[in-house]
C-alpha cells in the first residue's frame, strides 16, 4: 500500500487516481472526527466536502514528507472552528444532536444506552479537551500529531487528555465520581 505521504506528492504532481485514493481512505475517519465534534450529521458533511476540497486547493502547501495525517486533521479542525465562530455570531439556535445508527448487535437498546451517553458525555467536555479526545483516542494520532492539528503545545494535549479521561470517566461511571468523592472527605 502506497504511503499517504507519497500520495500526497502525486497528488501535487496532478495524479488525480492517488486524490481520489486519499480521499477514499480519509473521508469516513474525517466525517466521524467532525460529526464527533458537531453532533450534528448535516454539518458534519458539508464540512467534511470543505475538507477535501480545501485538500486539494492547499496541496501547494503541503511539504514532503511532512506527516500527512495530521495535516488534513488540521485542515479539518481548522473549519469546525471557523464552523463554530460563525455559529456564534449568528446565534441561531442549535439543533438536536442527531444519534449515529447503531450496527446490527444483539442487545441494541444497550448498545444505544452506552452510545447515547458516550455522546452526552463527549458533547460536556469542553471543545479542546473533546477535539485532543477525539484526535488521539478515535483516530489514532500521537499527541505531538494532535498538538500539531489543534495548535498548542504536546504538554497542553497530554493536560487535557488526562482531564478529558477524567471527566469522561466520572460521567460514565457516576460510582466512580462517587468513590473519589468520599476518599477527599
Amino acid at each position: 500500500m502506497i504511503r499517504d505521504e507519497e500520495l500526497c506528492r502525486q497528488v501535487q504532481e496532478g495524479n488525480e487516481a492517488a486524490l481520489e485514493a486519499l480521499v477514499h481512505r480519509y473521508h469516513r475517519p474525517v466525517f466521524a472526527y467532525l460529526f464527533r465534534l458537531t453532533a450534528h450529521r448535516q454539518t458534519a458533511e458539508d464540512l467534511t466536502q470543505e475538507t477535501f476540497t480545501r485538500l486539494l486547493t492547499h496541496i501547494h502547501t503541503y511539504r514532503f514528507p511532512r506527516p500527512f495525517r495530521p495535516w488534513l486533521y488540521t485542515i479539518a479542525h481548522n473549519l469546525y472552528r471557523d464552523h463554530v465562530k460563525a455559529a456564534d455570531r449568528r446565534s441561531l439556535p442549535t439543533d438536536e444532536p442527531e444519534r449515529v445508527r447503531p450496527s446490527p448487535v444483539v442487545d441494541i437498546s444497550e448498545q444505544i444506552a452506552e452510545q447515547a451517553a458516550l455522546s452526552q458525555a463527549l458533547r460536556s467536555l469542553d471543545e479542546g479537551e473533546r477535539a485532543v479526545l477525539l484526535l488521539r483516542f478515535f483516530h489514532g494520532l500521537t499527541s505531538a500529531e494532535a498538538a500539531e492539528v489543534v495548535g498548542v503545545p504536546a504538554g497542553t494535549v497530554r493536560s487535557r487528555l488526562s482531564r478529558a479521561v477524567r471527566k469522561l470517566r466520572d460521567l460514565l461511571d457516576p460510582s466512580h465520581a462517587q468513590a473519589g468523592r468520599s476518599e477527599v472527605r
